[in-house]
């Protein structure tokens, strides 16, 4: 088993090591674990506090659930009292001829315990406790739905945070690169200046474009530290102590786009299965209304002992009944309520259809703005490839005097910005991937 560990260890550092060689790791990242998107949306499953607060909302629906339906079972009590009088109770006893009295007769105890058990049962309720325990377990479901939204609203954000941490390492990365570009075009001056071929004023001017390289690329690290915050509080646990994010991919993946998101969007939406769950719940709440007109009936019973001792078991007692009511009148209390439920029915039918629109926006919204990163990738990654080869052919130039100092700082300058811009086309791209699958109600 050791042996086992110590291979696995050292393969991931021969990882890292080929990682770093390769610039996928940012300078001075220690070789932890790496964390993929994939992981990190299992991690803000289990740790998001906002996830946790919605499950426990589900589990309080059940609850409601459970007892709404305990209602229809037999309930079953047990008592047990104690009674202490002055004197025992009894009553006189007559002869029956003369009604002389002629002694007394016990009834009862000065202590007395008492045991007993109570049975109810509701025999009939006009469909009303069926109807409402129906209508607490289909808002189960509605708050399920909740909760499906709710990943769905972390998992994007999730995936939001991953992508602006990509984002933010490969700027760093951009600014390392235009950093140890700025250092090399300052050594090829200082040479010049040396030989007399240059100007003090070049070195100068170069030496302030380090300097401006030194301030971008100490932002961009801050910026990759902010990021890491955004990542943790989206995800609920600490990240940057124990894993590693690789810079983002410049290669754009293939998006997997369905022919018609907005039909899709329909059937998965979270939203509109809870919306048509609360209307079922609230027509179920009418039926349960209207269940109060007809005859509520139920059965009671009830068995007791009672004796001077701890445990009872002289007097002992039983009833049976079986009670049955009937509203004959109750000056529209009902009917009231029967109007309430079916507005509240009401109003989450227009609900639904205003739902409908707004989810047909949202899934509009988020392919344009994908067509539209795309396309913007596409530019960016020609101007880089233009923006290399401007450099290239400036600093060659440059190299022969046969060029400017201020062309081979505009050209590094105009590279540095494409670069970025791919940087940012790119983790655009991602982001507006993610949010038409939030828009399409994707898991």
């Amino acid at each position: 088993m050791n042996l086992n560990k110590m291979f696995a260890k050292s393969h991931f550092t021969v990882v890292c090591l080929v990682m770093f060689t390769i610039g996928l790791l940012p300078a001075g990242a220690d070789c932890s674990e790496i964390l993929d998107l994939e992981k990190l949306l299992v991690i803000s499953r289990e740790a998001n506090p906002i996830i946790l607060a919605a499950k426990a909302r589900v589990r309080q629906q059940e609850g409601r659930a459970i007892e709404r339906r305990s209602y229809q079972m037999p309930q079953l009590y047990g008592s047990f009292g104690y009674e202490k009088l002055n004197r025992a109770p009894y009553s006189d006893a007559y002869d029956r001829v003369g009604g002389t009295k002629i002694g007394i007769v016990p009834m009862g105890y000065d202590d007395t315990y008492r045991a007993a058990l109570s049975l109810t049962q509701v025999l009939y309720s006009g469909g009303t406790l069926t109807a409402r325990t129906k209508a607490e377990e289909l808002l189960v479901t509605a708050r399920k739905t909740e909760l499906d939204r709710t990943i769905q609203q972390v998992g994007n954000g999730t995936r939001r945070a991953f992508y602006e941490l990509q984002k933010s390492i490969s700027g760093a990365q951009v600014a390392r690169e235009a950093l140890d570009l700025a250092s090399e075009h300052l050594r090829q001056v200082e040479i010049f200046y040396r030989t007399g071929a240059v100007a003090k004023n070049e070195v100068l001017r170069v030496q302030v474009s380090v300097s401006s390289s030194k301030l971008n690329l100490i932002q961009a690290e801050s910026n990759v530290k902010v990021a890491w915050k955004e990542l943790e509080r989206i995800t609920g646990q600490s990240l940057e102590e124990n894993y590693t994010v690789v810079a983002g991919d410049f290669d754009l993946e293939k998006f997997d786009i369905p022919e018609d998101p907005l039909t899709k969007a329909l059937a998965l939406r979270p939203e509109l299965k809870g919306l048509e769950a609360s209307r079922n719940a609230a027509l179920q709440t009418v039926k349960a209304v209207k269940g109060q007109i007809l005859p509520q009936v139920s059965l009671s019973a009830q068995a007791s002992v009672a004796d001077d001792k701890v445990f009872p078991s002289e007097e002992d007692k039983w009833k049976i009944g079986i009670n049955a009511e009937l509203r004959l009148f109750d000056s529209g209390k009902v009917h009231g309520q029967v109007v309430e439920a079916q507005g509240v029915a009401e109003e989450l039918l227009y609900r639904i259809d205003d739902m409908k629109r707004d989810i047909g926006l949202d899934v509009s919204k988020a392919r344009v703005n994908l067509d539209s990163a795309v396309q913007k990738v596409e530019v960016a990654e020609d101007s880089v490839v233009q923006s290399e080869e401007d450099y290239r052919i400036a600093m060659k130039r440059y190299q022969n005097q046969m060029g400017t100092n201020i062309d081979v700082l505009d050209a590094r300058l105009a590279l540095t910005d494409t670069r970025n811009a791919r940087t940012n086309a790119v983790a655009e791209a991602r982001t507006a991937y993610a949010d038409l699958l939030y828009a399409m109600g994707e898991l």
